[in-house]
C-alpha cells in the first residue's frame, strides 16, 4: 500500500496547497519522471488537487511503496512542465 508523506515546509512556503492537495495530486499525477543526477533520486511531476488546480511536485522515494513531499506549488512552473515534456521549447516547433 503506497503511503505519501508530506513535509511542513510545503505548507509554509506555498500556504495555497496543503498537504492533502501536495498528496492527491501526486497520487493520481499525469506525468512523473525521476531526476537525474540527483542523490538521493529525486522524482518530479504534475498533477491535479480535488478542486481541480494543476500542481507541481517534487518527492523522494523512502520506501519501496512510501513517497516524500517535499516541494509542491501551483501553478506549476514553465520549466518543470518542459521537463516533464508537457511544453517544447521554441526550437522545437
Amino acid at each position: 500500500m503506497e503511503r505519501i508523506f508530506v513535509l511542513n515546509r510545503v505548507c509554509e512556503r506555498h500556504p495555497n496547497v496543503s498537504k492533502e492537495d501536495a498528496a492527491y495530486a501526486w497520487k493520481y499525477a499525469v506525468r512523473t519522471m525521476p531526476r537525474l543526477g540527483t542523490d538521493p533520486e529525486e522524482h518530479v511531476g504534475v498533477g491535479f488537487d480535488t478542486s481541480g488546480r494543476m500542481i507541481e511536485i517534487v518527492a523522494l522515494r523512502t520506501g519501496d511503496d512510501d513517497w516524500l513531499i517535499k516541494h509542491a506549488q501551483t501553478p506549476p512552473q514553465e520549466k518543470i512542465k518542459r521537463e516533464l515534456k508537457m511544453l517544447r521549447r521554441n526550437h522545437e516547433r
